[in-house]
């Protein structure tokens, strides 16, 4: 059988599935909650993939507490450690990504500095 690979957009949003639902208003619990989740079991995510809703969701909760001429944009944002990315997509909540920290790639850091973080760590957009 021959199957021929076409550009589709990161996500694959029809294998992919959505982690939450949000309400009509931002809840950072829930990523709270996933993140916790998730990094109990190594594998620390390093993007949070939005949809339109919930790109809107977030700006509007970024603009309450910020004000609305700071979140012109998400691109380039970071929210609670993740880069932000909205795709175009309806509705779309997922992390992804993974960040090798040194005890699960075998690297050992003496210190927790910015530099080290950017030099020493191990980056990976990985979809599950």
């Amino acid at each position: 059988m021959n199957h021929t690979r076409s550009p589709t957009h990161i996500p694959d949003t029809f294998s992919l599935t959505s982690e939450a639902v949000m309400s009509g208003t931002w809840d950072s619990s829930i990523l709270a909650e996933i993140l916790r989740r998730k990094s109990a079991s190594d594998e620390t995510p390093t993007f949070l993939l939005l949809g339109r809703r919930e790109a809107a969701l977030l700006r509007s909760h970024l603009a309450s507490a910020f004000g609305e001429d700071s979140v012109v944009t998400l691109k380039g944002s970071y929210y609670m450690g993740l880069e932000v990315v909205e795709i175009d997509f309806p509705e779309f909540f997922h992390t992804g990504g993974h960040r090798a920290t040194p005890r699960s790639s075998g690297l050992q850091s003496k210190s927790n500095s910015r530099s080290d973080m950017d030099g020493g760590s191990i980056w990976s957009l990985r979809l599950d």
